[in-house]
């Protein structure tokens, strides 16, 4: 009896590509268990791999090798003319300090980025979202670019105060317009100074890109997540009053908040501080001043209460258990 084997259900054949013994097996360790591996020393050897197995569904690749380096291996991706390797989604795993050569990629036809040092979030997080990718489909022979990237399905939630503020402005309006209530957020990691100094800020920096992920796991989809200072992300939370606000604060201290976050050998307390902030959506509330109360309020502790109480805002400690 010959059964049909359904290949929808097989794990997917990925290929992550770096001249480093340690990477390689990082990346092997993280992704056990989640896609069936294929590792390759320089771009030289992905290539071969490339045309010898046909089940390779998406490419992790370092830029800095010898033989063939990434970039090149990316543009003989893009320009082959077999249309599924040319089609591959392609992911480069670099440095935050290889900022020109991490354009570069993208420009020659990466798909986007995954930042050094990584965590296991951030290969299965990209695995996970590589299987939403179609591979990228040109016409008349037009392969020197994928129609798909991934910019922002993978973007890091970089300092950005303010695209919040611009964010922050709309949903005022919005607000005002339709006389809904408004609440803001802000949690701080009050552990993040001595990941810093115990670790480096990029291991610091791989926190909080995990901390904003298993937010957006708690929040609505409406719900903007900005990270608006190194160790503080803000929320803009639609149509949400002091009780659903109390309410959300309850969920993340109970899902996320005292709980520790492990980063291949090293693992970080997720102590919190919260800051809930209720605008005024009537009075011609300024973002920018919103901010800077809720910065000031981070910096306030029960015992030296602030001089002059503001009347929309109140904070929540979830290390005051």
């Amino acid at each position: 009896m010959v059964t049909a084997i359904d290949r929808s259900l097989a794990p997917p054949r990925v290929l992550f590509v770096d001249d480093s013994r340690l990477m390689r097996y990082a990346g092997d360790r993280f992704l056990d268990g989640y896609c069936d591996l294929v590792l390759a020393e320089d771009g030289r050897d992905a290539w071969d791999r490339l045309h010898l197995d046909p089940e390779i569904g998406l490419v992790f690749t370092d830029l800095m090798m010898p033989v063939m380096d990434g970039h090149e291996l990316i543009r003989r991706i893009r320009a082959c003319p077999d249309r599924r390797i040319r089609g591959l989604p392609v992911l480069v795993v670099t440095s935050q300090e290889e900022a020109a050569a991490r354009e570069r990629a993208i420009d020659a036809g990466a798909t986007d980025f995954i930042p050094k040092p990584f965590s296991p979030d951030d290969l299965r997080h990209a695995l996970e979202l590589g299987s939403s990718w179609p591979a990228s489909s040109d016409t008349d022979g037009d392969s020197t670019v994928p129609t798909v990237r991934a910019r922002d399905l993978l973007h890091e939630p970089g300092q950005e105060p303010s695209a919040y503020l611009f964010r922050l402005q709309q949903a005022l309006s919005f607000h005002q317009r339709q006389q809904l209530d408004l609440a803001l957020m802000h949690l701080q990691l009050q552990s993040y100074e001595h990941t810093c100094e115990r670790y480096g800020q990029s291991w610091a920096d791989a926190v909080m890109r995990n901390l904003h992920r298993s937010l957006v796991h708690v929040l609505r989809h409406e719900d903007g997540v900005h990270r608006t200072a190194p160790d503080r992300l803000s929320i803009i939370l639609m149509g949400t009053g002091r009780e659903g606000a109390r309410v959300l604060v309850r969920r993340i201290r109970q899902r996320i908040g005292g709980s520790s976050m492990r980063l291949a050998s090293m693992s970080v307390r997720m102590d919190l501080r919260f800051v809930v902030q209720f605008p005024d959506v009537n009075a011609e509330e300024d973002p920018d001043r919103l901010l800077y109360e809720a910065d000031r309020m981070m910096q306030w502790r029960p015992a030296a209460p602030p001089a002059r109480p503001v009347r929309h805002l109140s904070s929540v400690d979830s290390s005051g258990n």
